[in-house]
């Protein structure tokens, strides 16, 4: 048992030891990861202390590389504002805590111009870059400095390097000296690698090396951040397309040999000349689905169709298909400067109006026939009352004339009518007939009558002057057309409205006016413009659409009736500002805002768009129809004259009425002296007797 007691000790000893050493064993670890961190501090350093940051920094980090911010990093880039975010290690960067969310956000607004995301858990660093991208809260066009991770580079995640292209991945290599593992002989190597841009990534994930640091020093002194975006070295551009006048127009001869050969238009010769400045290369295709989906829908599971499919799925580069600048649009791809701007209404059914009846009254306004009515019968009114005025004062000077004894019985005398306007029948036929320009048979006797009368005439000449030349004008015009030309109007009026997409239905539905309110709540998505048409013929149906679409749509329809019936809305909905479209946060946008910039500053997408529109410019609107004249246009010459007949035989039915039950039943009547009875009448009238 005694010689058991040494070797007890001896177990007891070792385990004490053990525990004591591993300590000292992690310690030593954690100090030799601690000047590992030190180094990649300092060439971090020596990175991010060269680049330009514009608004600021933004650094993103966890927990284990909180360390690498030292004090000589803030130091060097104090005059820039910086950002730090601390990520949590438990943090789902994929769906982030609000916290999270609303700093990212804020950055953005910022603009920060360098990301520094130095996170060791790479799943967690992928998931930030998706969210990023997804939601744009990243700056895909800044500087990255990334941490190089194998997870980064999976096939499923290579759509981000072919956006963010402006980054430097950070690796560490791990040499020793005489290949030996020796903690004290250890070294920091690291390898600074970019994104192969423009080549494309085809199926493995190759990264551009662009140096090496190695104590303090870079291998090369390259350049690391460059512009990738300003020679694409004849890379081919996947560029789909979508038919729609005038950006897109598909020749009818269709050449399998030579895709590209099969579409041209607007944004085709915008899209080219963009190509040669940038030296990128062009595939043109349209989606399977083009003809029933056109530009496509986003279901509520993310399944999109159609080209907007093609660029949620990030097999296109570019998209052409006359694209409104539009939020809608944005959230599924960028969209480039507009380049023009269309007005977008409505085509519209109209009618000829049939006015040939109303021709006698369409020279003056209801305002200004009560006007000349009212003058007409006022003013033989004036004319009795100045006769009567006169004959008064003529009275009055045979008073004088006679002997006061004699005045009494003068003044019961009556007075012989000798003017012209001495009844008030008279008066009323003579001021017709001067209106009618009728000569007087006589001027009247009086001075007042005789400027009245003089005055009248100017008037009566002036009316009928200017009625003349209006109903001239009337007879030699083309006959007038019912148009809706207002959104007012085509919103009160009973017409149903269609347009393509839902999202045409809630840019109305959301408008602050009255009308585009009522035009929402009755727009229907319509698929097919041709159909659209034909349902404008038949005078029930607005289809909505930019003005060169359906100009075109217009000067196709050969038939008459159809030429007749379409019309284009003049008042504009709105003014669309049209743009191309890109790959989402691609990083050619601002190259290709520079030269469709230029290329709109030099006039020749206004060239161009003339030569697109050409074909069918000339045939949009009807020619013009003769001043001829025709038996239509006379209709209300005859209704007047058949009014006029119908007067004159009523008047006539009267007199014969008259005759018969008046004038045959009178006593003094005689069919063979009639004369004896009109000269008893006139007796009579006179103040005699029978």
């Amino acid at each position: 048992m005694n010689f058991l007691l040494p070797i007890l000790l001896g177990c007891i000893v070792c385990v004490i030891t053990q525990f004591t050493e591993e300590p000292e064993k992690i310690k030593r670890e954690n100090f030799e990861d601690e000047n590992s961190l030190s180094d990649f501090g300092l060439l971090l350093v020596n990175i991010v202390t060269k680049l330009y940051a514009g608004h600021c920094y933004a650094l993103i980090t966890d927990p284990i590389y909180k360390a690498v911010l030292t004090k000589q990093l803030f130091l060097d880039i104090e005059d820039t504002p910086r950002y730090v975010l601390e990520i949590s290690e438990d943090e789902d960067t994929l769906n982030p805590s609000a916290r999270l969310d609303c700093m990212l956000k804020e950055i953005h607004k910022v603009g920060c111009g360098v990301y520094v995301i130095l996170l060791a858990n790479g799943i967690q660093m992928e998931r930030l870059l998706r969210y990023g991208d997804k939601t744009r809260v990243l700056n895909t066009r800044a500087k990255f400095i990334i941490l190089h991770d194998y997870r980064l580079f999976a096939p499923d995640l290579h759509y981000l390097w072919k956006r963010i292209v402006n980054v430097v991945f950070v690796r560490e290599l791990t040499s020793t000296k005489s290949g030996r593992r020796n903690h004290q002989d250890k070294t920091h190597h690291y390898e600074l690698a970019t994104v192969p841009f423009p080549f494309p990534l085809k199926g493995i994930f190759v990264a551009k090396r662009l140096d090496f640091w190695y104590k303090g020093k870079f291998r090369y002194s390259q350049k690391l951040f460059y512009d990738k975006t300003t020679n694409l070295d004849g890379q081919i551009m996947k560029v789909v397309v979508l038919e729609h006048t005038p950006a897109i127009f598909h020749n009818l001869v269709d050449d399998a040999s030579n895709s590209n050969q099969n579409f041209y238009g607007l944004e085709i010769e915008l899209l080219k000349a963009i190509a040669m400045g940038l030296n990128f290369g062009m595939e043109f295709y349209e989606t399977d689905d083009a003809a029933t989906e056109k530009w496509g829908t986003i279901s509520d599971n993310d399944n999109a169709t159609g080209l907007i499919g093609e660029m949620v799925e990030s097999r296109a580069d570019f998209a052409l298909a006359d694209l409104h600048y539009t939020e809608h649009n944005l959230k599924t791809m960028d969209l480039s400067i507009p380049y023009n701007t269309e007005c977008l209404t409505f085509l519209t059914p109209e009618a000829l109006s049939d006015n040939s009846w109303t021709t006698l009254i369409l020279p003056f306004t209801p305002g200004m026939w009560a006007g000349v009515l009212i003058s007409l019968f006022s003013i033989g009114s004036v004319f009795y009352g100045l006769s009567e005025d006169e004959i008064d004062m003529n009275k009055l000077k045979m008073l004088k004339m006679v002997p006061f004894k004699r005045q009494a019985l003068a003044w019961k005398v009556p007075y012989p009518k000798r003017d012209i306007f001495d009844t008030l029948s008279g008066c009323i036929i003579y001021t017709f007939s001067m209106l009618l320009l009728v000569s007087l048979p006589r001027l009247p006797n009086g001075w007042p009558l005789r400027l009245l009368t003089g005055w009248y005439w100017i008037y009566c000449v002036l009316v009928i002057v200017a009625y003349r030349a209006s109903l001239t004008a009337i007879l030699a015009n083309p006959v007038p057309r019912l148009t809706i030309d207002k959104l007012k109007d085509l919103a009160e009026s009973p017409i149903i409205c269609g347009a393509w997409g839902d999202q045409n239905k809630q840019f109305f539905q959301t408008a602050q006016d009255k009308a585009s309110m009522m035009i929402g709540a009755k727009l229907e998505h319509t698929p097919d413009p041709d159909s659209a048409v034909e349902r404008v013929i038949e005078g029930n149906f607005a289809y909505y659409d930019n003005v060169y679409m359906l100009k075109q749509l217009r000067a196709t329809r050969q038939s008459e009736k159809a030429r007749q019936t379409l019309h284009i809305m003049e008042e504009c909905a709105v003014h669309m500002p049209i743009s191309i479209g890109l790959e989402k946060n691609s990083p050619l946008k601002p190259k290709v805002d520079m030269f469709v910039r230029s290329l709109v500053e030099t006039g020749l997408t206004k060239k161009w768009l003339a030569d697109a529109i050409e074909k069918f410019q000339s045939n949009v609107e009807l020619p013009p129809q003769e001043a001829t004249m025709d038996l239509k246009k006379l209709t209300a010459a005859f209704i007047a004259l058949a009014v006029g007949y119908g007067l004159s035989l009523f008047a006539f039915g009267i007199e014969k009425l008259y005759w018969r039950c008046v004038v045959e039943r009178d006593p003094t009547y005689d069919k063979f002296i009639v004369g004896r009875f009109y000269g008893n009448v006139v007796q009579s009238d006179n103040g005699g007797s029978f």
